[in-house]
């Protein structure tokens, strides 16, 4: 007979004590486990977990210095502020267009060199009126890039690279002066020169001319800081 039957008590309450006191043990056994694990990541592994989301969240690359994301670019490239013509500056702007394009995909609009090429003419070679040229082509800015003191060998036996570049960027209605402009007077390269004898000039010309544009147009895309550290790698693979 039930123990409980003898002892006057009603077997069905004493069910729903049973029934109610397991769910009870059970939530005061997760908040237990709960507040161990809580206090475990706060003395121990906060730091690891705040570095972790730290590093997933960073984003290490170099963000552009000026944005040409879905404008119409006029691209103005020129040797001692000379000739488009120059084949250095016809190399130096098809590079340079060949990154934007990679990095930037079909972001950028790029107008017809010919037409830009013309516009440029017909400005007086002493005063050139940027923001004239960007009118005139339609274009919603103008990438000016003027390589002086182009350089490619440190003496008789060895190349090595070296310029003075500006680059300047105009737009149709901020008038004569530049909305912005970057220097990049620190390209010499290799840093321990290159034998004439292991490529001809007109290949290191097409090397040095390729890392300027670089150099040139990741100020307008994100890049990877750590690019420039294979850049002497490159040229010995010349």
């Amino acid at each position: 007979m039930d123990s409980n039957f003898l002892q006057g008590k009603n077997p069905k309450t004493a069910i729903q004590k049973t029934a109610f006191q397991k769910p009870r043990h059970w939530v005061f056994t997760s908040v237990a486990i709960l507040s161990l694990c809580g206090a475990l990541v706060s003395t121990s592994g906060c730091t690891n977990l705040l570095r972790t989301i730290v590093v997933l969240t960073h984003d290490p690359n170099v963000k552009p210095e000026y944005d040409i994301v879905k404008k119409r670019v006029a691209l103005v490239t020129t040797v001692d502020g000379m000739s488009t013509k120059d084949a250095s500056a016809l190399v130096m702007s098809n590079g340079f267009k060949a990154l934007i394009k990679k990095e930037l995909k079909k972001k950028v609009v790029f107008i017809d060199q010919e037409e830009v090429d013309r516009a440029f003419n017909d400005q007086p070679l002493e005063s050139k009126n940027f923001a004239e040229i960007a009118s005139q082509t339609g274009a919603d800015c103008v990438i000016f890039v003027d390589i002086k003191d182009l350089k490619l060998k440190r003496d008789k036996t060895l190349y090595q690279g070296s310029c003075q570049c500006a680059v300047k960027v105009y737009e149709p209605d901020a008038g004569k002066s530049s909305v912005y402009q970057e220097e990049i007077n620190d390209l010499v390269h290799p840093s321990g020169g290159k034998p004439i004898t292991e490529c001809t000039e007109a290949q290191f010309r097409g090397h040095y001319l390729s890392l300027l544009a670089r150099r040139a147009s990741r100020l307008f895309y994100k890049w990877d800081p750590n690019e420039d550290y294979a850049q002497d790698a490159a040229a010995a693979a010349l």
